[in-house]
């Protein structure tokens, strides 16, 4: 399949009606050099010129920008520009050659990347237990499936038992209410995955970036109209990591970009900072995927 080259712009802008005289920021925006996935050009603006930047890996081998803006201010912009090469080979779900209830991974495990692979079945900030999802879990429980059909059933489960739906929810709504309402937004279905595959031992990671969103037929495409997606990423030792969209009820393919994976939503956030100032905050987000 002939590769994919995608142009991807993600504006965050701060306005403050107080006054900010020092702000520290961590930036996950740079696309990861996975398998299939090249990055050909980046770079972050931000606005005012931070006093101080940096860069660095973090412990799961995601980019990390740090800068720091020590003037006052009462607007902040973060525009991330990128051009990105992905393969648009298509997904195929392979098979773990085990059943999720035969499946057992040691402590101290490794991926081929060096990450202990227990970082990926313990509790998070996100959900500091699995009580949450077990009874959502139990009928997807047949014993002798194989792993990696165990984990695709799942992932259609939350696609057809939990209604897509912006504003129900927010960074910090718990995984119990999600459970409850049974609606949510990419970050809720992708928390609720992991919970659930972690809590039988599947190790589950949690992906950020980007899908390219078609307009309806015969319409223009909105610029600013797209948004940051996650999704989910689940091991076994015949098959690495292979992901999951329970948005979408698919796996990953040529129209998702990888910016990053962690634990959890919280390890890997596009933007996370703090400032001291007065006042209160409005944010806004715009992302534009376009493929060139």
């Amino acid at each position: 399949m002939t590769p994919v080259r995608y142009h991807i712009r993600h504006r965050t802008a701060y306005s403050y009606t107080g006054r900010i005289d020092l702000y520290h920021s961590l930036a996950h925006l740079r696309p990861r050099e996975d398998e299939g996935q090249e990055t050909l050009a980046h770079r972050i603006e931000v606005t005012p010129e931070p006093t101080v930047r940096s860069q660095r890996l973090d412990s799961f081998g995601n980019t990390v920008d740090y800068f720091s803006i020590e003037q006052s201010h009462d607007f902040l912009e973060v525009v991330a520009t990128t051009t990105v090469l992905r393969s648009d080979t298509p997904a195929v779900l392979p098979s773990a050659g085990v059943a999720w209830d035969q499946f057992h991974v040691p402590a101290n495990e490794k991926d081929a990347s060096g990450v202990r692979l227990a970082h990926y079945l313990l509790p998070t900030p996100a959900f500091p237990g699995f009580a949450a999802v077990r009874d959502f879990l139990a009928p997807s429980l047949v014993p002798g499936r194989d792993v990696m059909e165990f984990v695709s059933e799942l992932m259609g489960r939350i696609y057809h038992e939990f209604r897509y739906a912006p504003g129900a929810t927010d960074t910090g709504t718990p995984l119990e209410t999600v459970m409850q309402q049974r609606e949510g937004v990419c970050q809720d279905f992708a928390h609720v995955m992991i919970a659930a595959l972690r809590s039988v031992g599947v190790p589950a990671r949690y992906v950020s970036g980007y899908l390219e969103t078609l307009p309806p037929s015969g319409q223009p495409k909105l610029q600013g109209a797209d948004a940051s997606h996650a999704w989910v990423e689940a091991w076994t030792p015949a098959t690495g990591w292979v992901g999951f969209d329970p948005t979408n009820n698919l796996l990953p393919t040529g129209r998702h970009v990888k910016i990053a994976h962690g634990r959890d939503y919280f390890d890997i956030q596009p933007l996370k900072g703090i400032f001291l100032g007065t006042g209160t905050q409005m944010l806004m987000v715009q992302v534009d995927v376009e493929r060139m």
